[in-house]
């Protein structure tokens, strides 16, 4: 995390990373996924210690309000968050493949396997 003019290492080791309102998340080379526990609502601060969260994932997205990833097989999932559930309670799928996902205000946008750009809008926006 940056912190002044330079960089804090954070406990721990991850093969890809996002930080966004919904706090920190991480995905580690075995695909497990993990909250960085005292980020939620993107909160200054390095947080304490990680949450460990049920499922696999190659890449993970942390928005306002849900968390979006894929997994290995390309398969799209999102996880909603709220202040009371920091983590969420389940991953649901959504049909599609993308082997990278991101989102930000209403919008989720992804890369398929054959580097095509898709944008979708949040079913609740």
């Amino acid at each position: 995390r940056r912190h002044g003019k330079g960089w804090v290492r954070i406990g721990g080791a991850a093969i890809q990373a996002s930080v966004g309102f919904a706090g920190v998340w991480v995905v580690n080379k075995a695909h497990d996924i993990y909250h960085r526990k005292g980020t939620f609502g993107d909160r200054p601060g390095n947080g304490v210690g990680w949450i460990h969260i049920p499922g696999k994932l190659q890449w993970v997205a942390s928005g306002h309000g849900l968390i979006v990833g894929v997994n290995k097989n390309h398969d799209i999932y999102y996880r909603t968050v709220d202040p009371k559930h920091p983590v969420g309670t389940k991953w649901v799928h959504v049909p599609g493949k993308l082997m990278q996902i991101d989102v930000h205000g209403n919008t989720v946008m992804g890369v398929n396997k054959h580097h095509h750009i898709y944008k979708a809008p949040l079913a609740n926006a």
